[in-house]
């Protein structure tokens, strides 16, 4: 769940990241747009006030030359009055003119419109602040810009305009100027923009005076003062620098171009273009602010998307994270809880011993013996029904510090205390005590049948592996010796080892065929053999003779007995058919038949096959079964038996008395015996209860047409008191003794 819960987390942090990423980029993207739009908006201003203002200054151009030439052409050099009724008249028409004058090429004024003071009048040529524009005007055939000045009489900033004129030789006659009045002249400029940062000028070239500002209230130090390159602090390196070019290449192609600059300390967009004619620099210079402002919005939106979409980010990933936490919780408690019953399970029995290690504890290990008998009866949901109702009951009655489990299917873990012996066995028998409640169904009532194993830590074990096996060994023990609890002990152990290798050794005599088959001969009351039943024996080359007790019981569990049970029908109706050869009379032979056998699937074809393969009629085999095989499914069972009835095969109840039959089941069961248990026969003489109870089988059997045989007879006087009661068939001791089938057939010859 952690490493879950880290890669989503991870992921998120990833989106974070990655939208991050994509915002930076976004911006960078947004603020190239809007530098881009800036620059495309500050040039197409330039571009457009460099277009007027040579328009302005090519009309004006025109103006002065028309005029000139008018004055030359009439002879009005002599005509003074004339020539200034001429320029009061045009002055008139051309607000944004001040003044006219004409010079010659000394600079000495010749004629001047009636507007202007005489006595401010000076000598072009040689004043300082003029004889640089005026000697540029003699040598050009272009109109020429004199530096801004302002005019006292006036009270105006004024930019002068001189034109040369000329005759027909090109010798310069006299020289037209004319002022432009600052405020009226470059009205479209201040349209543009007139604030400190944004605002139009115009540049000299030759002296690199501010020739006009668009800035309200320009002051004497913009005009007089300072120059373009202090200004905007523009310098040929910075140009070059940001667009490869130097300053002549952007002259000559008269291209408009942009660059950074700061003024005051603050970084404006300065875009320029050149005139050549008239050899001005028209600028435009905005501030960055203005428009880092509007980026700082878009940021400030962006950033605030950016933050919502991380929040609903955040809550969606706490929703996929919470929810993926309540289902990996579940997940993790599915994996350490029983379904059925919601106690934890072996998983959590790990962990709960791994926290247990430091302490000691007993284990116990409680085994519901008849559940699957349950299930096959009663149907699985009786089962679960039980065992949901028996997990309930161990809870309530294990309260803390008892830890519950279910381990398994019929299987139930305790970790108790460390108590001793009898302190388990008072808490267990409160568990067996509510055991032996009745769980209904339909109409059949059945209780619960436990078998209880503990197993102490360390002491049985230091592993979970170990301690679990220690308290299964103890919970077989319990099985075996008809007990219902049991703590582990040595003897445990040393059963343990050699059922281990009892189990090891059957499997090599499985391989090796070295079982046998003897047979201990059935007589009638006269004596003579009727029939013998099939015993198996193993002797083996390193335990020696195994009893049948114990390895059948060990072959059950291991699933071994399907093998010896074939072992057993094929040699024994293969030996019992030889026999027959021997006997003038009809024999039977009893083949004992474990519950596992009987109900595999290929029981029936294993058994047909012996019997046809070997010649046998099938109504010469006896089955003999025990009360046991009817506890788990019972239907089945009948329907089995039926099956093999109909084939001729008879089957005996074997040990009857012994079990839990009842009359009602009896009368269910299609048998054609009833075997009286040795245990009856041993105190038949002594034993009124024994003597009544072989009287009462044999009753039953004759009330419901069976036949009747007594095992274990072992002296005259039982069998004299079998015949008294009416027994009719025996087998024991007093008349054979099991041996192989060599031997019988000398005692068929001889009988």
């Amino acid at each position: 769940m952690a490493l879950i819960k880290n890669n989503l987390w991870k992921l998120f942090c990833f989106l974070l990241l990655g939208g991050l990423v994509l915002l930076s980029v976004l911006l960078a993207y947004e603020w190239r747009n809007i530098e881009k739009e800036y620059r495309t908006s500050s040039q197409n201003r330039v571009e457009f006030s460099a277009q007027a203002l040579k328009s302005t200054l090519r009309n004006k151009e025109l103006m002065l030359d028309l005029i000139g030439r008018d004055i030359l052409s009439n002879n009005n050099l002599t005509e003074k009055t004339s020539t200034i009724k001429l320029l009061d008249n045009i002055l008139l028409e051309n607000p944004v003119l001040l003044g006219f004058g004409l010079f010659n090429p000394q600079g000495e004024i010749i004629y001047y419109s009636s507007n202007l003071n005489a006595s401010t009048m000076i000598n072009l040529k040689e004043n300082e602040k003029t004889r640089q524009s005026f000697s540029q005007t003699l040598s050009s055939d272009k109109m020429v810009l004199g530096q801004t000045y302002f005019n006292l009489s006036l009270q105006e900033w004024v930019i002068p305009i001189r034109k040369s004129l000329r005759d027909k030789s090109g010798t310069v006659i006299a020289v037209m100027t004319a002022g432009m009045a600052v405020s009226r002249g470059a009205k479209y400029l201040n349209i543009l923009q007139s604030n400190s940062d944004d605002y139009i000028m115009l540049a000299r070239e030759i002296d690199g005076f501010i020739q006009y500002s668009s800035v309200k209230d320009a002051d004497i130090a913009s005009y007089t003062k300072t120059k373009i390159k202090q200004a905007l602090g523009l310098s040929d390196n910075a140009l070059i620098k940001q667009t490869g070019k130097d300053k002549e290449i952007f002259k000559s192609s008269e291209e408009v171009f942009s660059i950074d600059t700061h003024v005051g300390g603050k970084p404006y967009l300065t875009s320029a273009k050149f005139d050549n004619r008239y050899q001005l620099w028209t600028l435009s210079n905005r501030a960055m602010q203005p428009i880092k402002n509007v980026f700082y919005w878009k940021v400030c939106w962006y950033f605030l998307i950016y933050l919502l979409i991380c929040t609903v980010l955040y809550f969606g990933f706490r929703f996929i994270a919470r929810a993926e936490q309540k289902r990996v919780d579940e997940l993790f408690y599915l994996s350490r809880n029983d379904d059925l019953t919601k106690l934890p399970n072996r998983k959590a029995l790990r962990d709960s011993f791994e926290a247990k290690k430091e302490t000691s504890f007993s284990l116990a290990i409680i085994n519901i013996t008849n559940l699957r008998s349950m299930n096959n009866r009663f149907g699985m949901e009786y089962g679960d029904k039980a065992i949901k109702a028996y997990a309930a009951m161990l809870q309530a009655t294990f309260a803390v510090p008892y830890l519950v489990f279910r381990n398994s299917g019929n299987e139930f873990c305790i970790i108790t205390p460390h108590l001793s012996d009898e302190q388990n066995r008072h808490a267990f028998e409160q568990i067996l005590a509510s055991s032996i409640e009745q769980y209904e169904t339909k109409n059949t009532e059945r209780p619960l049948n436990m078998s209880v194993g503990v197993a102490n830590y360390p002491e049985h074990g230091i592993t979970k592996s170990k301690l679990v096996r220690s308290a299964h060994l103890a919970n077989q023990w319990a099985k075996d010796t008809g007990q219902w609890l049991c703590h582990y002990h040595a003897d445990i152990k040393q059963a343990y080892l050699r059922r281990l290798k009892v189990e090891e050794r059957l499997n090599i005599a499985l391989s090796e065929q070295s079982f046998s088959m003897v047979y201990q001969c059935q007589v009638n009351e006269q004596g003579k053999i009727h029939a013998m039943e099939a015993l198996i024996r193993w002797h083996d080359g390193e335990l020696g003779m195994v009893s049948p007790a114990e390895f059948i019981a060990i072959a059950e569990q291991s699933d071994l007995i399907f093998k010896i049970g074939d072992f057993v029908l094929a040699r024994s109706i293969s030996e019992f058919a030889k026999m027959q050869q021997h006997s003038d009379t009809p024999l039977e032979l009893a083949i004992n038949i474990s519950v596992m056998q009987f109900q595999s699937s290929a029981f029936i074809t294993t058994l047909l096959q012996s019997i046809e393969t070997h010649n046998v009629a099938p109504q010469s085999i006896i089955l003999e079964i025990t009360e046991s095989l009817f506890m788990d499914n019972l239907e089945h069972v009948i329907d089995t038996i039926n099956s093999l009835k109909s084939r001729g095969i008879r089957f005996s109840m074997d040990d009857f008395g012994t079990g839990y039959s009842s009359l009602s089941l009896l009368r269910r069961l299609p048998i054609d015996e009833l075997k009286i248990d040795k245990s009856f026969v041993d105190d038949i003489l002594i034993d009124p209860k024994s003597n009544s109870m072989v009287q009462s089988i044999i009753a039953i059997a004759n009330s419901h047409n069976l036949s009747v045989i007594a095992e274990g007879v072992e002296e005259q006087a039982q069998f004299d008191m079998l015949v008294d009661i009416g027994c009719k068939r025996f087998q024991g001791y007093y008349f054979y003794k099991p041996v192989a089938a060599a031997t019988v057939i000398e005692y068929l010859t001889v009988n």
